[in-house]
């Protein structure tokens, strides 16, 4: 069942159907991924945008544009992601997903965030004990290397996942959107490896980000927390499907 997850997902979106599987984890993933981010909207928002491609201000009244932007984006993007699971990552592959991410937002139109390429300026994750990135001149070597490596074996271990995704965040490649696009090729390099694939929930960020954060040092805070996630999409996936 678990190798057939990405199949069954892609048949519920080109059958359109209703309550799906598909339905909920398009909605979940980009409320919680965005979220996780400093995204203002709220989930009841996010599936508005995903069902009428409209959206109802809630008690504050204030709705910031490009998190409606990026929301909907996501949902293109996780599309995408589904459509190319068993394609090998690349730079060009990567490039893909951060243009579909900013597009229509203010970063496309600011060179700085030289939006579809590395990052031009250093960056780091977090701000409170925050995590030291890879020098933009670096990141081009950096992402080759972490991404051939990848490519070239299988893996089975939730630990060479967590360390990928390690690697992969710390290396920060681009202005913005590192965390969002290293999420998704988290969930689809485990589905590629007929693996349960998992969706981090915003109200489990202190715990994803101490994964990072003492990665070097103790790298099972990483792993346990992808682990309980992990568990949670296992039920998920069986609620919608009646395993």
């Amino acid at each position: 069942m678990v190798k057939d997850i990405a199949k069954i997902l892609i048949n519920q979106r080109e059958n359109k159907v209703s309550a799906s599987l598909y339905y909920w984890l398009q909605i979940i993933f980009s409320f919680n991924s965005n979220r996780i981010e400093g995204s203002t909207l709220s989930e009841k928002q996010t599936q508005q945008v995903f069902d009428t491609g409209t959206i109802f201000a809630d008690e504050n009244g204030l709705i910031v544009v490009d998190d409606v932007l990026e929301t909907s984006n996501h949902f293109r993007m996780f599309d995408y992601v589904l459509d190319t699971i068993d394609v090998d990552l690349t730079s060009e592959y990567l490039f893909k997903l951060h243009t579909m991410l900013k597009r229509g937002t203010k970063s496309e139109l600011d060179s700085k965030m030289n939006v579809g390429g590395f990052k031009q300026f250093p960056n780091q994750i977090g701000s409170i004990e925050a995590v030291q990135t890879t020098l933009p001149a670096e990141v081009p070597h950096a992402i080759q290397s972490l991404l051939e490596k990848w490519n070239a074996d299988p893996h089975s271990n939730l630990l060479d996942f967590a360390k990928f995704h390690y690697r992969f965040e710390t290396i920060h490649p681009f202005s913005d959107g590192n965390g969002r696009i290293g999420r998704l090729i988290l969930f689809k390099e485990l589905c590629k490896a007929d693996l349960m694939p998992l969706v981090i929930r915003e109200s489990n960020k202190p715990f994803y980000l101490r994964g990072l954060k003492k990665f070097e040092d103790d790298d099972s805070y990483l792993v346990d927390t992808l682990g309980a996630e992990q568990d949670y999409y296992t039920q998920l996936v069986e609620r919608f499907l009646e395993i």
